[in-house]
């Protein structure tokens, strides 16, 4: 082990000691992170106009601060926008992080000094929980290069002066000197804006370096080791053991893992694939990481800046409905999450699910976007169940899907069963065709959710669901013509609606390029 390397290791194990200390008492983590946030930010606008002085407690701060998202406090963001300085966090904020929304557009998110510190402690965690895995292994990592595939990290200046960004090249810019010797793909390219051609330079500077960390959504990433590949002259096929040997660690995020799995795998030799850390990170702070590698649950980072806390998604929209702090949460139970942080974010709806797997320590399970809920017919089918049916009719048939999205198909006057139906755009296509594949989802899913299943009884409600198979390529033009190639954009899993289908469709049938015979050989759906 190399000096370094020891230095890192005895770095990893006292935050681990910290991240125990708080996982074994998470209601005093967020009573100090509860306590520290108001203190900061009574003096703020925001604080005098609510009250932050008389608070003592988490019953007066439900009491006295709303829930919202962004559109609901978009006259204070527009203030910090401009420019104003303590509005609802002491001093000006110079960095904005760019995320879209359904309900206000593009949404700058502030990206305050004390929370870019939150984010940077955050990937402590990440690698101290990944050290937990076996000694010396982080440091074998710091043998070679970590590799962080994000947006470009080209930042835009504001009208009061400010940048905003992607919060990934906002990190990026932070990273201190002495980091940048390990950093890849270089802020040079990663500031490259176009993101075809950041692919291509990244994977030019790549194909012979020693990347043993990677982190990136896995659509993008699969572009890179198709890049990668190519340029090595080497099979798809197992073909990163060839280019990366020493991948150690792969950190994936913001998706449902399960479905790309076996494709990410199909790139290495059997058994040479990397480990796998998942993270849970939004624009208003890092929220979860995967504390152990056989167990998909990730454990709540409650002494870093963000103070949450959880509204049962059966009682959301409702006056009453109660705002739970982690200690109060049970396992098993679904919660809309809710955050108060050290960027001047107070009760700030992020439009997520979760549910946790144990309280003590605090672990949980990233379910999906409530506005992306499949419930235009009350089957209240969640994202994370799709996912799981998808990957259970991947192992049965075969198949390997690049990607995909579920959309309603509505009564009509001549059929009065509702459907659900499946845009999958196939890596491999399934043995047996569609018809199994489809059936296998549709019995997978009525496993998961009896809801989904008492739906379905009889075909009265929901009819067998469809595949749309669509040629390969069709999600990359379609994504691209929305503007959200790359990057930390992700195709939506579902929503209620079919804007995302029709689109999608659109842009299937325009594509001229035939399909091989290993690919679909229609865009039609199929029904089972």
């Amino acid at each position: 082990m190399t000096v370094i390397g020891r230095i890192a290791e005895a770095y990893l194990a006292a935050v681990n000691r910290r991240l125990r200390r708080a996982a074994g008492d998470p209601a005093a983590a967020q009573r100090r992170v509860f306590e520290r946030l108001l203190g900061r930010a009574a003096g703020t606008w925001f604080g005098r106009k609510h009250g932050f002085a008389s608070i003592r407690d988490h019953a007066d701060f439900a009491r006295a601060v709303p829930i919202a998202d962004y559109a609901g406090r978009k006259d204070m963001f527009d203030r910090i926008l401009a420019g104003e300085p303590d509005v609802s966090w002491p001093g000006r904020v110079r960095y904005f992080a760019d995320t879209s929304g359904t309900t206000a557009g593009i949404k700058g998110i502030p990206v305050t000094e004390e929370i870019r510190r939150s984010h940077a402690r955050a990937v402590h965690a990440m690698f101290a929980y990944y050290a937990r895995r076996g000694r010396g292994l982080f440091s074998r990592v710091l043998e070679g290069k970590l590799l962080f595939l994000g947006a470009s990290a080209s930042l835009e200046p504001t009208a009061a002066g400010g940048f905003h960004g992607d919060l990934s090249g906002i990190r990026m810019h932070s990273l201190p000197w002495w980091a940048r010797r390990w950093y890849e793909p270089g802020l040079t390219v990663a500031m490259i804006p176009e993101w075809h051609d950041r692919i291509e330079a990244a994977a030019a500077r790549l194909v012979h370096r020693d990347v043993r960390f990677l982190a990136g959504i896995p659509s993008w990433v699969m572009l890179l080791f198709d890049r990668l590949c190519a340029l090595r002259g080497v099979p798809v096929e197992g073909g990163m053991s060839e280019v990366w040997p020493n991948l150690q660690v792969y950190m994936h995020g913001g998706v449902h893992f399960e479905p790309y799995r076996p494709i990410l795998e199909g790139y290495f030799r059997p058994g040479r694939h990397p480990d796998y850390l998942g993270t849970y990170t939004a624009s208003e702070g890092s929220i979860a990481v995967q504390a152990e590698a056989d167990a998909p649950a990730m454990e709540v980072l409650t002494d870093n800046g963000l103070f949450y806390e959880w509204v049962p998604c059966e009682e959301w929209g409702s006056p009453a409905a109660r705002r739970l702090t982690i200690d109060q949460v049970e396992p098993g139970v679904e919660y809309s999450v809710v955050v108060s942080n050290n960027a001047g974010l107070w009760a700030h709806d992020l439009d997520d699910v979760v549910r946790f797997t144990s309280v003590v320590p605090p672990r949980l399970l990233f379910v999906g976007r409530r506005s992306a809920y499949l419930n235009a017919f009350a089957e209240h089918t969640g994202g994370h169940e799709v996912s799981a049916a998808l990957a259970v009719a991947c192992r049965a048939t075969g198949a390997r899907v690049a990607e995909f999205t579920v959309a309603p198909v509505f009564p009509t006057v001549e059929r009065h069963a509702a459907a659900h139906q499946y845009v999958v755009e196939f890596e491999r296509e399934p043995a047996g065709g569609i018809e199994p594949f489809a059936a296998c989802i549709d019995e997978a899913l009525r496993q998961i959710n009896s809801t989904y299943c008492l739906k379905r009884r009889d075909d009265k409600v929901l009819r067998h669901l469809l595949v749309s198979p669509v040629p390969r390529g069709t999600f990359h033009v379609w994504m691209e013509a929305r503007g959200k190639l790359g990057g930390q954009n992700k195709v939506p899993v579902s929503a209620s609606d079919r804007r995302y289908a029709e689109g999608l469709l659109k842009v299937a049938a325009e594509k001229r390029q035939p399909l091989s015979p290993q690919r679909p050989q229609s865009t039609q759906s199929k029904e089972i």
